[in-house]
């Protein structure tokens, strides 16, 4: 493999050539290699002496050179470590939100394997029910005019009996049924966050979120992480420096399926309270522990802290069904019911009365299908990566579906754009981090797929992508 200081010697004569001081020349190279793509974000630098004697030239103009570089915002660095090139490099600036969003989504064209997207297959009991729709619902498929603007009677009613199951205090009149979680996401960001003003996130996080946070005007704020998830101590005391009016905190965080111990919980919350910090519990893929070990909604845990719940059937069940829910007070559910009503007149009638059915008959059973899937994937997707020599990093998640892959000295990027064209698209880190430039070296990657496809696409990435 060529190395930074072989890539560099390639461009000596075109650097020499031109005008200004030498260590301006060596800088403007730097910057040429980066901006074509040549030179990778997070790419380690030779050290000031190792570049000096490969290129034959003074430390003090490698020196100078490196300095222009810090400057200007192209090299990173950090006491008693090597230079990285920094956050200015192609592909890694600020994403919109909508490119965010984007890259998660499928494409017209079905890909080979879509390890892009973590949403699911149906599960049986979903397949069954849509072959048969009237034998599954007891009657028949077609019901009234189709539209259940405001949420079917049955479908509010299970869902608020599967929230009281979990410890949700829930009543009917506080619970929104929407078309999916992304859609309540939606509605309570745009509701409770003001223009302008920080809403709070875990440093990684799903990326659906920014572009609801984009549509309410304001500005998204990042709570410290660790290898293993929110830094509760750090992330108590940005919430009281910074008063957001909103924080979006994730069960099992999507992508690295890490998770709060119930006592984390508690002192997030209680600060939130204390900052009049309104705290949205995003459960979709809440049920998904893997590790065994099922965590109890924010808002059953007794704190003072305001919560709202959302919560959805595409991860247990299937996305296509297109059903979520949020739980929140009642005077801003109503509010919210007419609001998303007025915006595509719900789900239709006859899936929201099949939700209804699925939630209260089969949804134990459809976990236990789902857990048992995910687990047979994620072993069949470590087999994958270890039999092709990948030396791929990452933490066991203790709940969710997908992994959060460290690729050491590769430019995320670079691969998502080699993996798109091999047909097996994935998702570079950038897009799940708050913070432009994090993740330079990080892929988000689904295990949601039968282990056959999983092993096929790892397969794939292997010969053609890595």
């Amino acid at each position: 493999m060529r190395t930074t200081a072989d890539q560099l010697s390639g461009v000596l004569d075109h650097w020499r050539s031109g005008t200004g001081p030498l260590y301006q020349q060596l800088a403007d190279a730097i910057v040429a290699l980066a901006e074509a793509g040549s030179l990778e974000h997070g790419a380690r630098m030779p050290s000031e002496r190792a570049l000096a004697t490969r290129l034959h030239l003074s430390r003090n103009t490698v020196t100078a050179a490196y300095q222009r570089l810090r400057d200007q915002g192209w090299l990173d660095a950090s006491p008693g470590s090597a230079p990285r090139l920094g956050t200015r490099s192609r592909g890694v600036s600020a994403l919109t939100a909508q490119d965010r969003f984007s890259r998660i989504l499928v494409g017209q064209q079905e890909p080979l394997v879509a390890l892009n997207t973590a949403s699911p297959p149906p599960a049986p009991v979903v397949a069954e029910a849509l072959a048969r729709p009237e034998a599954f619902l007891g009657g028949l498929a077609a019901i009234g005019n189709g539209y259940a603007a405001l949420g079917d009677r049955d479908l509010t009613l299970a869902i608020t009996d599967h929230l009281r199951a979990s410890g949700v205090p829930a009543r009917p009149d506080e619970v929104v049924v929407t078309a999916g979680a992304q859609q309540a996401l939606w509605l309570a960001l745009t509701a409770l966050a003001g223009p302008n003003t920080p809403v709070a996130l875990e440093g990684v996080t799903y990326p659906g979120v920014f572009d609801a946070i984009a549509a309410a005007g304001s500005r998204p704020f990042a709570l410290p992480m660790t290898e293993r998830g929110l830094d509760v101590d750090g992330a108590v005391k940005m919430l009281r420096a910074a008063l957001p009016d909103v924080a979006y905190v994730t069960t099992f965080n999507n992508p690295t399926g890490t998770a709060l111990a119930e006592e984390q919980a508690v002192r997030l919350l209680e600060a939130a309270a204390a900052s009049e910090t309104t705290v949205i519990d995003d459960r979709t893929i809440g049920e998904l522990a893997l590790d065994g070990r099922r965590r109890r909604p924010f808002a059953s845990l007794g704190t003072r802290a305001s919560v709202v719940t959302i919560g959805g059937m595409s991860k247990v069940f299937w996305g296509g069904l297109r059903i979520g829910w949020l739980h929140t007070n009642a005077t801003l559910a109503a509010q919210l019911r007419h609001r998303r009503a007025a915006m595509d007149l719900g789900s239709p009638a006859m899936f929201q009365r099949m939700g209804a059915v699925l939630l209260r008959e089969h949804f134990d059973a459809a976990l236990a299908w789902r857990l048992d899937s995910l687990r047979e994937s994620l072993a069949a997707t470590e087999a994958a990566i270890g039999e092709a020599g990948l030396d791929w990093e990452h933490v066991r998640p203790a709940g969710g579906p997908s992994l959060w892959v460290r690729m050491p000295g590769v430019s995320a990027e670079r691969f998502a754009e080699r993996a798109e064209r091999a047909g097996v698209p994935v998702v570079a880190g950038a897009a799940f981090c708050v913070v432009p430039g994090q993740g330079s070296d990080r892929f988000r990657l689904p295990f949601y797929l039968p282990p056959e496809q999983m092993r096929l696409g790892i397969k794939t990435l292997a010969e053609r992508a890595a």
